[in-house]
């Protein structure tokens, strides 16, 4: 996680903390569960939607440009 927050911050993107919540007890909606019980590190990076999967989906077009930059710097 420390890489992943450096790499943010010297490209001068916005981010912020969130969490699932009991996740350890299963919870959470996507793959990285499964894959980090194969002893891999993981971390998941995503646009925060509010009512996800509702018929309306809220999102703020600055959270997905910064989503885009951060993937962009990964990827360079």
């Amino acid at each position: 996680m420390g890489e992943v927050r450096a790499m943010l911050e010297q490209n001068n993107i916005l981010w912020q903390v969130g969490e699932l919540g009991r996740v350890d007890l299963g919870g959470g909606g996507t793959i990285a569960k499964y894959v980090a019980n194969m002893n891999v590190d993981v971390v998941d990076l995503g646009v925060p939607v509010l009512s996800m999967h509702a018929p309306f989906e809220i999102i703020s077009k600055v959270d997905i440009y910064m989503a885009y930059r951060a993937f962009y710097a990964f990827f360079n």
